[in-house]
């Protein structure tokens, strides 16, 4: 659990306390989206993090917030123009994946995990629209998190 837009700083901080663990950034392609110039950090650095990118090409927790909180208003919830990420990534001589169906998943993830222990990877999975659970209301303590929603638009209970 954790606020859009940290992961790829996290997992730096993360991999330059631990060197020696593996250390992956596990984030939304609108929350990766915020803060992708720290790629440029990652590559100057060489610093060897695993950057796996769920894109659903939507903002699943404003979404949701949106929703639950502020009437269904909806503003900025969908991602109609992401980059090419593997080009992104090209752009820092960064390694990259790519994966958008369950039959590759197990391989791309065993490259992704494992082919390159000292180099930084960047892995872009295409992904269904779910529910992006857990999260925490405005000024609700973390015990108070919801944790299901039943009434969602997506055809299945979280």
């Amino acid at each position: 659990l954790g606020t859009m837009g940290v992961a790829l700083g996290f997992v730096i901080g993360a991999k330059l306390a631990n060197g020696e663990r593996m250390c992956i950034a596990v984030d939304g392609d609108g929350s990766f989206n915020m803060t992708f110039t720290e790629l440029k950090t990652v590559a100057e650095q060489n610093i060897p993090v695993k950057i796996l990118i769920l894109d659903n090409e939507s903002q699943m927790m404003v979404e949701y917030w949106q929703r639950l909180f502020h009437d269904e208003r909806y503003l900025a919830v969908t991602n109609t123009v992401n980059p090419k990420y593997g080009t992104l990534a090209d752009a820092f001589n960064i390694k990259n994946l790519y994966c958008d169906n369950q039959e590759d998943l197990a391989d791309v993830m065993k490259e992704f995990l494992f082919a390159d222990p000292d180099k930084p990877v960047l892995m872009h999975a295409r992904i269904e629209k779910t529910p992006c659970l857990p999260l925490v209301a405005p000024g609700a303590p973390l015990q108070d998190m919801i944790l299901e929603d039943s009434d969602t638009d997506y055809g299945f209970d979280a």
